[in-house]
């Protein structure tokens, strides 16, 4: 069963702020938050709408989180400066 989960204002801002959809999943570095030119949302995943933006996330991750936060944003944007 999944349990409910907050959303830390400052990622709510976040999201808003770039005007793009997002996705949570999984890394090795744990739950990582990543737009969807960088990872696609799966049929299974739950939506989560922010203002007019919409939150993927993980089935498997719901499972675990109890609060999504900044450090997930901070490794999503990690793994992007990694890329380049």
């Amino acid at each position: 069963m999944i349990q409910g989960f907050a959303i830390e204002d400052k990622v709510r801002a976040y999201i808003r702020k770039t005007g793009q959809n997002f996705r949570l999943s999984t890394s090795p570095q744990g739950p990582v938050l990543l737009p969807l030119k960088v990872a696609s949302p799966k049929a299974s995943d739950l939506k989560i709408l922010i203002g007019a933006n919409v939150l993927y996330v993980s089935k498997l991750q719901a499972k675990f989180i109890k609060k999504i936060d900044w450090p997930m944003v901070e490794r999503g944007l990690d793994s992007g400066r990694a890329e380049k």
